[in-house]
């Protein structure tokens, strides 16, 4: 249920989450966050907009950013993230 609402949210408004509240999220949650992020970026992808490629496996990009967390990265969840693609 929790999952279903924060995917309803984030749906209809992007947040920016930070290292708090994304240590705060359960592993689904987590996963889901990946999955918006990851659905933004095909949708940038296919309006031609997009100069990343981003071709990894959600449980690998929840790891790299619970890492870069983990040695004290401070940007929020999205600017992690941005850095994670290949340049096309």
């Amino acid at each position: 249920m929790i999952a279903l609402l924060l995917f309803l949210t984030l749906a209809c408004h992007r947040t920016n989450i930070d290292r708090a509240q994304w240590q705060s999220m359960s592993a689904n949650e987590k996963s889901l966050y990946v999955r918006t992020l990851l659905g933004h970026e095909k949708t940038k992808e296919a309006k031609g907009g997009n100069d990343r490629v981003y071709a990894r496996s959600i449980d690998d990009y929840v790891k790299s950013i619970d890492d870069a967390y983990a040695h004290g990265d401070t940007r929020s969840v999205d600017a992690i993230f941005e850095t994670m693609g290949s340049p096309r």
